[in-house]
């Protein structure tokens, strides 16, 4: 297997670290020449730009921004030989933004990338578009894996974010929190993975409405009165996000005193 790398994002740099070692290293395109001469000296291939003439030939891994993908089949056509398999990362675009006669697949990790120090083994991946190539490649990265359906990506992304992003803007409130509470943030960190790793634990044994817990659940309306008042008050430009969290938890614990009824009914 044969590997050609477009574009040095996060992703495409990480995923190729993976990869050393275990596959051929074909080309490695980049608009800047040095940053290909810098990748390529440390994973193999051959560093070029688009103003070099070369042929790509097997499989192709693009690390374009999701925003330029559709400038990719108009970029890359003239350099494509007939037998290529081109593989994108968005989680958000499916396969066939590229062209059918690519054999087009994504391939999304499940986990933030931050470096080329990411490791994926273990990570899930979302994939779609050509399954089989896809299969091959997070085999090498020792993944997993659970296929999408192309037609409806968007929700699993949205998902993701919301899992991932967003969840970690709450966080990064929390540690505001922390300190104002002075509270060391070796013991912030620490509550963080408690609080998670239960948390995780919970939704995989009970699922989400199930796990919920807290004041609101308990209807202990004097603490949630009076933590909304200090969040509002630290936070007042996201003062109705607080409200609005309040509303998510009240229809979950509405469902699962429905679903509760429905079982002894």
């Amino acid at each position: 297997m044969k590997i050609n790398i477009i574009g040095i994002g996060k992703v495409t740099t990480a995923f190729a670290y993976n990869l050393k070692g275990k596959v051929e290293m074909g080309f490695i395109v980049s608009r800047s020449r040095e940053k290909a001469k810098v990748l390529a000296k440390e994973i193999g291939g051959i560093p070029v730009t688009y103003d070099d003439n070369f042929v790509l030939d097997d499989i192709v891994l693009v690390g374009y921004p999701d925003n330029l993908l559709s400038e990719i089949p108009q970029k890359l056509e003239k350099f494509l030989g007939s037998n290529v398999k081109v593989i994108h990362f968005s989680g958000f675009y499916p396969s066939t933004i590229f062209p059918e006669n690519w054999s087009p697949a994504s391939v999304h990790p499940n986990c933030p990338v931050i470096g080329r120090k990411t490791s994926f083994k273990d990570v899930i991946f979302g994939i779609e578009g050509n399954i089989e190539v896809a299969k091959k490649l997070i085999s090498l990265v020792k993944g997993k894996y659970f296929v999408i359906d192309s037609s409806k990506k968007i929700y699993y992304h949205l998902a993701a974010v919301l899992m991932s992003n967003f969840n970690l803007s709450l966080i990064y409130l929390a540690e505001k929190l922390y300190k104002k509470a002075n509270i060391p943030f070796k013991h912030f960190s620490e509550v963080v993975e408690s609080l998670l790793k239960t948390l995780i634990k919970n939704v995989k044994e009970n699922g989400t409405v199930n796990s919920i817990t807290g004041p609101i659940v308990r209807n202990d309306i004097e603490v949630v009165n009076a933590e909304m008042e200090i969040f509002c008050e630290h936070f007042p430009e996201h003062c109705q996000l607080f409200d609005n969290f309040i509303q998510i938890i009240l229809s979950m614990k509405e469902e699962k005193e429905l679903e509760s009824r429905d079982k002894n009914s």
